[in-house]
């Protein structure tokens, strides 16, 4: 039970470990893909420089806070990327922070992105109609002219912004529960953003994956069965004296430790044993001695014992 517990674990673990190295695996194909198509340098503008500007999003409400960017696309060579600067007044609608600058090169071309982020709770802002248009007033771009002759600037114009009032309705009649004023915008879609940095993914990924291996071996190392290693040979048990012997080794005791009886029979079967190899003179010899009236002597049956041990050495019979 207990083996196939650790085998149930082991094949956890492993299938854990190979998820893990297939989802790293897909995660960095994903960013060398995107690192492909990300890593092709961008041309600069033909002027050295050019400039958009947009909002986010292009439809809002009444109150809503809005996002204005101005992306200008730098050549390098030409126009020095510090120098370039935005300015713009976005009146009546106000700055909820400062204007966030952010440049990125790629190559010879630079991005310099200006974010604003606007409100507008005043009357001013305020549609007198359901929905209106609102067109603000063109930023600025400015950077130094060609050959130092003074400083350049560029209008950018902005997108048509659309305000639906809050209070639609009240004086046009109930509209129908199901309608809604919103337009289809679909040029200024968010940008892509991550939660975390791709090249950082891949690296926590492929090391979650080393750890989970690491693991998997640790546990499969640990559940692998152990052999065992061969036991040693039972000794052989000690050889059993035949018998004989044991009568023998009685007759040749100095002391009688088993009693009289025991020496009488040790004698009798000395006696059968002398008359299988045909010395019927000792075998009456023991038997005299076995049946004695009184208890048989050390020396006596030391001396017959001797002579049977010389007698069975003659005849080539063990003791």
């Amino acid at each position: 039970m207990r083996g196939v517990e650790l085998r149930s674990v082991v094949l956890a673990v492993g299938g854990a470990a190979l998820v893990a190295i297939a989802a790293a695996g897909l995660v960095g194909i994903f960013v060398l893909d995107r690192g492909g198509s990300e890593g092709s340098t961008a041309e600069p503008p033909e002027d050295g420089i050019a400039a958009t500007a947009n909002f986010e999003p292009r439809i809002v409400l009444f109150g809503d806070t809005l996002t204005a960017r101005v992306d200008v696309l730098v050549d390098r060579s030409a126009i020095d990327v510090e120098t370039v600067r935005v300015a713009w007044a976005p009146a009546p609608w106000r700055l909820v922070r400062p204007p966030e600058r952010t440049v990125e090169t790629d190559g010879a071309t630079a991005h310099v992105r200006t974010t604003y982020l606007l409100r507008c709770l005043t009357r001013g802002c305020a549609p007198v109609r359901p929905t209106e248009e609102i067109t603000f007033a063109p930023a600025r771009v400015r950077y130094p002219g060609e050959g130092g002759t003074g400083p350049s600037r560029e209008e950018v114009s902005w997108p048509t912004l659309l305000v639906h009032s809050r209070l639609g309705g009240l004086d046009t009649g109930q509209r129908d529960a199901l309608a809604a004023p919103w337009r289809a915008d679909f040029v200024s879609l968010p940008a892509v953003t991550y939660r975390l940095r791709t090249g950082l993914a891949v690296a926590l990924l492929v090391a979650v994956a080393l750890l989970l291996l690491g693991v998997a071996a640790i546990v499969t190392y640990r559940a692998w069965p152990r052999r065992e290693p061969a036991p040693e040979p039972e000794p052989p048990p000690p050889p059993v004296a035949s018998p004989l012997e044991q009568a023998l080794a009685l007759l040749e005791s100095s002391v009688a430790v088993n009693g009289t009886e025991s020496r009488r029979r040790a004698l009798e079967l000395v006696a059968d044993e002398v008359e299988r190899v045909g010395d019927a003179e000792l075998a009456l010899a023991a038997r005299a001695l076995a049946w004695s009236p009184h208890a048989p002597e050390v020396p006596a049956t030391r001396a017959l014992a001797t002579r049977l041990r010389d007698r069975l050495e003659v005849n080539g019979v063990p003791a």
